[in-house]
């Protein structure tokens, strides 16, 4: 691995191996002397264990092996459950997951029971001072009933177990291991040069303010980075980090975790999803998805750019596709972005660049900007989807209208000689 790396992409995919462990699961029956209370949970195997539960609508809560479970339909109490969303959160658990437990022997005369939720270690760090049932309720159907609606209220980060017990026998009772698959809540898109985000958390745009220097300062601003277009990053890897062998081995990736607050917001967590580092190769990775759709005009104007630009090869029609190869790039200058689109990694390339080429383009995208203040130029949905969870981000790219104008690049005189 190379520990220079930075980051990623929102359309880079990772490719590190690391060690895969199965899930631990925790199952815990008491059985009593005298009636009985026993819950009928299904097989549990490793190989269903391991199964990712990614589907095209992916659950809120599923089972041990993996099934998932919504409202409205009454379920055998299981040895564990997973919450991928709160009840708030997915119409799919909205009224909570109804559970049912089961008395052995059914000759039983008294078959009632009573149901409650704790933490499973209510000293750990995350769970103390805090109060279980403002992250899990559990409300049997009536008094004494085997059956009961378990409701998810808010993301926790630490197990909770719900506990059923026999009234005429305590110590016959039954648990489930409640966890909270980890989700993200929301991103940014970090750059590497000016050290900031450019999409910030809680917003739907990239709002940059355009640069439009002369041709000489055009090019002086390309070397020394205050012209640029990508360098922007969905997954950001702090430089500093020294990643061991033993690191790359962290099916949690404890050592990205600092990094990755810089363009991640995560729920509280249990089960640690959604892990940006890793795609394949690690159960719990992240695998991105992204569409871009650009506002045609500009396709046109880019098209004609590079058009102009391979003047010397025979001017050659690009489809956009062609040129948008490595995606649709973005910067705080139009000219740019077409360049770097044009002469980046496996791109259509550029023979013919001047001044006069440079003051055009700049007058057609900046006549178009005026023209459209308020129209994205393009427009961005990127998918993100873990083991348990998916999330989508829509943003919109435009420049600040107020600093769209073209400005004086030269100034020439009439040298026709007037004779009085």
């Amino acid at each position: 691995m190379n520990n220079d790396y930075k980051g990623s992409s929102w359309s880079d995919r990772f490719s590190w191996i690391i060690t895969v462990i199965a899930l631990v699961l925790v199952a815990i029956l008491s059985i009593g002397l005298l009636c009985a209370l026993f819950i009928q949970p299904k097989e549990e195997t490793r190989e269903n264990t391991e199964q990712t539960a990614i589907n095209d609508e992916q659950a809120a809560v599923i089972d041990g092996e993996g099934n998932t479970m919504v409202s409205g339909k009454a379920y055998a109490m299981p040895q564990r459950m997973v919450f991928a969303a709160t009840a708030a959160e997915a119409a799919t658990a909205s009224e909570g997951i109804t559970l049912t437990a089961t008395i052995s022997p059914e000759t039983a005369d008294n078959k009632s029971v009573d149901w409650s939720v704790s933490f499973v270690n209510p000293s750990s760090s995350w769970a103390s001072g805090k109060s279980v049932t403002d992250y899990v309720t559990v409300t049997p159907t009536s008094d004494g009933a085997l059956t009961a609606n378990v409701n998810c209220l808010k993301a926790f980060g630490e197990q909770i177990k719900v506990t059923v017990a026999s009234r005429v026998n305590p110590e016959a009772k039954a648990e489930c291991t409640l966890d909270y698959a980890r989700r993200i809540l929301d991103t940014a898109l970090y750059h590497e040069e000016i050290d900031k985000n450019i999409l910030d958390f809680g917003s739907d745009e990239i709002l940059l303010d355009m640069v439009v220097p002369d041709f000489e300062g055009f090019k002086d601003g390309m070397s020394d980075g205050t012209i640029w277009a990508g360098g922007y990053y969905q997954t950001y890897l702090n430089p500093g980090v020294q990643i061991s062998p033993e690191d790359e081995a962290d099916p949690e990736a404890k050592w990205g975790d600092e990094s990755a607050k810089r363009t991640y917001r995560f729920s509280d967590y249990t089960i640690k999803d959604c892990l940006p580092f890793f795609s394949e190769g690690n159960e719990y990775g992240l695998v991105f998805e992204d569409q871009t759709d650009v506002n045609q005009d500009i396709i046109d104007l880019f098209c004609n750019f590079a058009r102009e630009a391979n003047a010397d090869k025979g001017s050659p029609i690009f489809s956009f596709q062609e040129i948008t190869r490595n995606g649709f790039i973005v910067g705080n200058n139009p000219v740019m972005m077409a360049i770097e689109m044009l002469t980046g990694y496996n791109g259509v390339g550029m023979s013919n660049f001047d001044a006069a080429l440079y003051e055009k383009y700049m007058g057609l995208f900046i006549d178009w900007m005026q023209e459209n203040p308020d129209t994205p130029i393009a427009e961005f949905t990127v998918t993100f989807t873990g083991k348990y969870s998916t999330f989508t981000r829509h943003y919109s790219f435009r420049y600040n209208p107020e600093t769209v104008e073209m400005p004086v690049f030269s100034l020439g005189l009439d040298k026709t000689e007037v004779v009085i």
